[in-house]
């Protein structure tokens, strides 16, 4: 079975394309959200139930559950098409690093690799809009963002021998959607 990576920074709408597209191809794929797996890794090892929490643990500890993730990602393709929404770039409070460190890449093995962008702007807009807590962000910052994660979707897809498809996200969810259903 395959594994296509999907991913944006946050406030692109990753999550709501991602299930728009799941929907839509019915049973075909399953959707994992590496983050959410993460986080489940984190509470069962009694670290954390808090998603923002992920961001301030060691490098020893995020790798460890980046690890966990990664291995249950990889098990789960085994029996089916997976269609796996992750960050590539994660800030962390130390600074940024990467979302799929070498020996995850391994065991997940995506075949494909998509980018959901938007324009900073419209992405700040999001931010501010999700009540989620953030850290404060600009422009530029998420401009940066974009290019860190474009950056780490090249060189992973180099390593893999993957292709990487951009699909943007301006318009509605469902455009967006259709576009990424129509690349698988």
């Amino acid at each position: 079975m395959a594994v296509t990576l999907v991913s944006g920074v946050t406030g692109v709408g990753l999550s709501s394309v991602c299930q728009a597209v799941r929907r839509g191809l019915g049973e075909e794929y399953k959707l994992i959200n590496f983050g959410d797996v993460m986080l489940e890794q984190a509470a069962t090892s009694g670290i954390t139930t808090e998603r923002k929490d992920l961001g301030e643990l060691s490098q020893t500890q995020t790798r460890r559950l980046q690890r966990r993730a990664g291995e249950f990602v990889a098990d789960e393709a085994q029996t089916a098409d997976i269609l796996l929404s992750t960050h590539l770039a994660v800030e962390t409070s130390a600074g940024y690093i990467q979302g799929l460190p070498a020996e995850v890449l391994h065991d997940v093995s995506p075949t494909a690799f998509i980018l959901v962008e938007a324009d900073p702007e419209t992405i700040l807009e999001r931010r501010r809009g999700s009540g989620r807590e953030l850290r404060e962000a600009s422009e530029r910052k998420v401009a940066f963002e974009q290019d860190l994660n474009r950056s780490a979707a090249l060189q992973y897809a180099r390593d893999q021998n993957a292709p990487v498809r951009f699909i943007e996200n301006e318009g509605g969810i469902d455009e967006a959607a259709e576009r990424m259903a129509d690349t698988l």
